[in-house]
């Protein structure tokens, strides 16, 4: 059987049954580097064509590609190797095939060494398989910006902790040169000055190491504006008065990167649901969680996943099988509580994806600032992944597809709230493994491919109550007559964030009883606001957020003194064509700022419908007469040909 060994820790080569097969074809090689820097991975056709073509992708990229996969397999026979899956490719091989997988099988060796002497030995014979820069001649400027990077900053890394251990068998003399070569090859990595200060004051050369010291200085502070490090610092300071210089604390073996763990807590009332919960866990093994525990954010959460292999050196979790992204997107109107779900979701999932938790509000309705621009957002989430900033590329596409990197191999929990459009969020989405999205908006995402769709409702009855109730206090509502607690959550619209609003005016004056409340409830002078909390400042966000067209609809619909809104009424308050008419609607139904009880009707939902009357308060006098004059010639001319009007029961579409 033929065997073929790739090497990309250098010049890209194959190797077939001992003799070398030369991949001249550029675009060849590129798809063979792509497919070896993720071995055992499926890499989707997509970012494929993105190394191959960047943005200049032919018509057909797909059809092409398959052509280039045929003449791979041709030109090695890689029939075995090369695996074609749904999404894409994958190339199926042994530690003994790859360098790259021998190089990361011995890390992980060497991280379970027993001693100094054996994990040493195991570094010399990893670093023994570098022959160059990744995939050196690899005409991609996409894979050496993006796949190269995240190799070559193990293999320095890899080189550090070597060179501290032959440091502690006394080899100061001999690593010298190394080092000198390699502070001049990566200036800015301290932690390489560090050990070459060391090394120089070990073997008697005091006086280098005390210039060595003032070349970094100089360097630092010329190039970056700032000063070393409090490690040099030390060694500085130990040199001067000729101290004793011990192995500097930084120059130990660091811990695994910390994952991210950035959920916010959870409300402290959750309450209800249980359903939703349910779909936006399922697979996962999480359990949900209701009544008391629900409230608190207490779960008893089983079979996280286990972190085996590459894990052990990078501090993420491996992602093994055919684990698969899953996309849910919460979307409802202000105030229905679809981040306090998404969170409640978020800390339930998050055993299940130990190489972290990422959390970002994406601003779509933030008070005091613009939406987060997607190059921004992924900026704030690759240094979340532990990314040095100087390393984030300038690029939206590069920092896509570094991101997509990087999360290439850990389960990886991504919280994306308050998303404004699809076009924000297409670019935050890892390209596949075990990560879970959760992407919570005002607005659905219809162009946005997702696992789960979920649009959330008001509350029901008695989980509104429930909620009213822990959120004022047992003590403040015990013994109330229960239609009196129904009647407030309906005056909240059964909405959440009504709901917790009232609840802590109630809480906040103890002197008030709920009558009392009731009767500030139904006085439109009296907002729902407490503190920074408002349901009228949300709709405002919602409003504002609206193009000026969508904003004369929504103000002229709150003319209408009907409870429904057909598109012919609606076409005549507005003097539009109907078709144009019904695109508006649809467009506010999607920003969840009207209801659909039924084909071609719409209406609002009474917290919103207040609203829209004010806004509709500013439409100038002349507008105001014209708008109702010709609803109520529609609703003549209906009447004129023997329809029922369409009034308080309801409108017609005509």
């Amino acid at each position: 059987m033929t065997t073929v060994r790739f090497s990309v820790l250098g010049p890209l080569t194959a190797v077939q049954d001992g003799t070398p097969v030369p991949v001249t074809v550029g675009k060849l090689r590129v798809l063979l580097a792509t497919l070896l820097l993720r071995p055992n991975e499926v890499v989707p056709a997509d970012l494929l064509a993105e190394r191959l073509w960047g943005r200049r992708a032919p018509a057909n990229p797909r059809k092409v590609l398959r052509t280039y996969v045929v003449r791979l397999r041709q030109t090695l026979d890689l029939r075995d190797v090369i695996v074609t899956m749904p999404d894409g490719y994958l190339a199926r091989l042994r530690t003994d095939q790859l360098d790259l997988l021998r190089f990361r099988a011995l890390l992980h060796e060497a991280g379970q060494a027993a001693d100094p002497l054996t994990e040493r030995r195991l570094l010399h014979e990893a670093l023994a398989l570098w022959r160059g820069p990744v995939c050196a001649g690899v005409a991609s400027e996409t894979l050496q910006q993006i796949d190269v990077p995240p190799l070559a900053e193990l293999h320095v890394h890899t080189l550090e902790r070597r060179i501290e251990l032959d440091a502690g068998l006394g080899e100061h003399a001999s690593l010298v040169a190394e080092l000198q070569a390699l502070t001049a090859e990566h200036p800015f990595r301290e932690r390489l000055w560090a050990q070459l200060m060391t090394a120089l004051y070990r073997t008697g050369r005091q006086a280098e190491a005390l210039e060595t010291y003032r070349t970094v200085f100089r360097l630092l502070q010329d190039e970056l504006g700032i000063t070393p490090n409090a490690e040099l610092r030390r060694l500085h300071q130990a040199m001067l008065a000729q101290s004793p210089v011990d192995t500097p604390d930084d120059l130990s073996d660091p811990p695994p990167p910390i994952p991210p763990r950035q959920l916010p807590a959870g409300v402290p009332a959750f309450v209800g649901r249980a359903d939703e919960l349910t779909a936006l866990t399922a697979g996962t093994g999480a359990a949900t969680v209701t009544g008391d525990a629900a409230a608190t954010g207490v779960a008893a959460i089983t079979g996280a996943a286990a972190v085996t292999g590459d894990a052990a050196i990078t501090g993420a979790a491996a992602v093994t099988g055919d684990a698969a992204m899953t996309v849910s997107a919460i979307d409802g109107m202000p105030g229905v509580g679809k981040t306090a779900l998404a969170v409640r979701a978020a800390h339930l999932l998050a055993p299940h994806h130990p190489g972290g938790q990422l959390f970002l509000n994406l601003r779509a309705h933030s008070q005091d600032d613009p939406p987060l621009d997607p190059a921004d957002a992924l900026d704030r989430l690759l240094r979340a992944l532990g990314l040095p900033g100087e390393h984030v590329p300038e690029r939206l596409d590069d920092r896509a597809g570094l991101y997509r990197s990087l999360l290439a191999e850990r389960r990886v929990l991504v919280v994306l709230d308050d998303a404004a459009s699809e076009a924000q969020v297409r670019p935050l989405l890892p390209g596949g493994g075990g990560c879970h999205v959760l992407i919570t908006s005002r607005r659905r995402l219809s162009g946005l491919d997702v696992t789960h769709a979920l649009s959330l409702d008001p509350l029901p009855a008695a989980d509104a109550i429930t909620l009213f109730a822990r959120t004022a206090g047992a003590g403040r509502v015990a013994g109330s007559p229960r239609h009196l607690l129904a009647a407030v959550v309906e005056h909240c619209g059964r909405l959440p964030l009504a709901i917790r609003v009232t609840a802590a005016r109630l809480r906040s004056h103890p002197t008030w009883r709920l009558t009392h409340l009731l009767d500030r409830l139904g006085d439109p002078r009296q907002p729902l606001r407490a503190g920074q909390r408002s349901v009228t400042a949300a709709l405002d966000l919602s409003y504002r957020n609206l193009d000026e067209p969508q904003r004369q609809a929504y103000r002229l619909l709150g003319l209408n003194p009907a409870a429904d809104h057909a598109v012919g009424a609606a076409a005549a308050l507005m003097d539009t064509h109907p078709v144009r008419t019904e695109r508006l609607l649809e467009q506010l139904l999607d920003a969840h700022l009207i209801e659909e009880p039924a084909p071609g009707h719409y209406r609002f939902h009474h917290l919103v419908r207040a609203h829209a009357t004010q806004a509709a308060a500013t439409v100038n006098a002349s507008e105001r007469r014209a708008a109702l004059a010709r609803l109520l010639a529609h609703h003549a001319r209906l009447a004129s040909e023997g329809t029922q009007a369409d009034g308080a029961i309801g409108f017609r579409r005509t």
